[in-house]
């Protein structure tokens, strides 16, 4: 006698049908961790300078307010022209070393992760990129984000924002050699002489192409980067 009992694997589902955005996602990042080799680097940064800089330019009222996001694009495209191995596309014939500095960020979207591109970051000021973030942010939420306002970046940040994540790793997307995960930034105890002191921090997570770049780079760009995030004022003075 038969029985009518379904098998453990007959489960009842809910079909969600991959998007375009979804499959191209999910290539890409397929393509990254088969072909490329990558190792990690982090760090964790004092965020108080980066705090008290923007709560100063708040004071200002800017027409559009830049995120930590936007400082920190704007600090990373500063950095690159000295870390140039990592603001480059790697290729069979040799690695592309790129004379601007081109900055995506990741942005989620009902449709998927989206990475507009900042470019010529390094020669923009902070309101400047500011403005450009805030457009194609909305843009890419209204599924309005062009192909070419996604295209050129040397290397991309991926910033969680503020929802209470310590850290996490980010894939490259090739074929950069590199991309900064940021967590969220949270008061952490940090040892600051003999005594232990609470501080706003975050943690930086640096992804590494290691056909192109060395752990030694990764950690000199990382340390570069926690000094500049110590210098944040500078952006706003």
């Amino acid at each position: 006698m038969s029985s009518s009992r379904p098998r453990p694997d007959d489960q009842p589902f809910e079909l969600v049908p991959h998007t375009r955005t979804r499959q191209a996602i999910g290539e890409r990042t397929r393509q990254s961790v088969t072909e490329q080799p990558q190792f990690r680097v982090h760090k964790l940064a004092d965020a108080t300078a980066l705090i008290a800089a923007r709560q100063a330019l708040k004071a200002r009222s800017p027409e559009v307010m830049p995120t930590f996001n936007d400082f920190l694009i704007k600090l990373v495209a500063d950095l690159l022209p000295t870390h140039r191995r990592f603001n480059a596309w790697w290729s069979p014939e040799g690695l592309k070393l790129l004379q601007n500095v081109n900055i995506g960020f990741a942005t989620a979207t009902d449709q998927g992760v989206m990475l507009p591109t900042v470019l010529n970051a390094d020669r923009k000021d902070l309101l400047t990129i500011a403005a450009e973030t805030a457009s194609m942010v909305e843009a890419a939420r209204n599924g309005k984000l062009r192909a070419t306002l996604q295209m050129g970046a040397g290397f991309t940040i991926s910033n969680i924002g503020p929802v209470g994540i310590d850290a996490f790793d980010a894939i490259i997307s090739p074929p950069q050699t590199g991309i900064l995960a940021i967590g969220s930034i949270m008061p952490r105890p940090v040892v600051e002489g003999d005594q232990v002191v609470v501080r706003q921090t975050l943690w930086l997570s640096l992804t590494c192409d290691h056909r192109s770049v060395d752990g030694a780079d990764g950690a000199a760009f990382l340390r570069d980067l926690a000094v500049a995030i110590a210098g944040a004022g500078s952006l706003v003075s």
